[in-house]
C-alpha cells in the first residue's frame, strides 16, 4: 500500500557515497547512496532494519528529475523504487510529482511494474522551503492516481485523493548542528495512511552535523526522532554519509 514515486524536494536520509558534476551550462548530475538504520515515511514504518538508498538526480535550470530506491539488507522486507520530477516556481517554492512503487519481494517476486493503477501511487506536491530569519517549511501532498482508492455506494472504485500536510521549522546552532522540528497531518479518512479520520500522524525533530575527520573530509551524521500519535508508535532513525 505504501508505494513511493517521484519525490521532489527530496527528503532522503544522508548519503553514504555521493558524486556530483556540473558543467558550464548549469546542468548538474548527482549520484548518492544512503545508508539508514530504518525507513520511516510520514509516520509509517516501512522498514525497521537497515536499508540502502541510492539516488540519481539531474538538474537543468529550475527543472529536476531523478530516481530513488530503498533496498533492505534483510531479504523479504519492503522495497521501493521511485521516479520524481520538480520545478522551481519561486526561490522558496516548488511543485513536483512522485511515482511510488513499493513491494515486498516474497514468493511471487516483484509485482507488475507497469500496472500503474494497482501497483503505483502518483503524488502531486507543493513545497515551500523558507530560509533566513524565519526558516519555515511547508508541504502539501495529494495522491492523484493509483492504488489510493475507495468504493462508492454502487461499488465503483474511486480515487480517495489522500492528502498529507506537513509544517517544519529548522535552523543551525552556533555549534554547527542543523536542527528541525516538524508535524504532519492527514485531514481525512485514508486507508493509504491507515487512519479512519483526520489525524496528526507524524511529529518529531531531527539533528544533523558534519563531523570533521581530516582537513578535507567530514562525516555527516543525521538522527531523526518521530512519533505517530494515531498509532502510539515512536521511531529513531540514524543516517550517515561517508563522502
Amino acid at each position: 500500500m505504501k508505494r513511493l514515486f517521484l519525490i521532489l524536494i527530496i527528503s532522503i536520509p544522508l548519503a553514504v557515497f555521493s558524486v556530483s558534476a556540473q558543467d558550464d551550462s548549469g546542468e548538474k548530475l548527482n549520484l548518492s547512496v544512503d545508508v539508514a538504520s530504518g525507513f520511516v515515511w510520514r509516520g509509517l514504518a516501512l522498514n525497521m532494519s537497515p536499508v540502502l538508498q541510492p539516488c540519481i538526480t539531474f538538474t537543468q535550470g529550475k527543472f529536476t528529475i531523478g530516481t530513488w530506491a530503498s533496498t533492505p539488507f534483510t531479504p523479504g522486507e519492503f522495497q521501493e523504487f521511485d521516479f520524481f520530477a520538480s520545478y522551481q516556481l519561486l526561490p522558496s517554492l516548488s511543485i513536483g510529482i512522485m511515482d511510488y512503487f513499493g513491494f515486498v519481494d516474497g514468493f511471487w517476486g516483484m509485482p507488475r511494474y507497469f500496472d500503474y493503477k494497482n501497483n503505483h501511487s502518483i503524488d502531486l506536491q507543493l513545497i515551500y522551503d523558507g530560509s533566513g530569519k524565519f526558516p519555515l517549511s511547508a508541504m502539501l501532498s495529494t495522491i492523484i492516481f493509483g492504488d489510493d482508492y475507495k468504493f462508492d455506494n454502487k461499488g465503483n472504485r474511486k480515487n480517495n485523493f489522500s492528502t498529507y500536510i506537513e509544517l517544519g521549522y529548522g535552523n543551525t546552532t552556533k555549534g554547527g548542528f542543523d536542527w528541525e522540528v516538524f508535524a504532519g497531518f492527514v485531514p481525512m479518512a485514508s486507508d493509504y495512511y491507515e487512519i479512519p479520520g483526520a489525524n496528526i500522524v507524524n511529529i518529531g525533530f531531527g539533528v544533523a552535523k558534519n563531523f570533521e575527520i581530516t582537513p578535507t573530509y567530514s562525516l555527516p551524521l543525521s538522527i531523526k526522532f518521530s512519533m505517530n500519535p494515531r498509532d502510539e508508535s515512536v521511531f529513531l532513525v540514524a543516517s550517515i554519509s561517508l563522502f
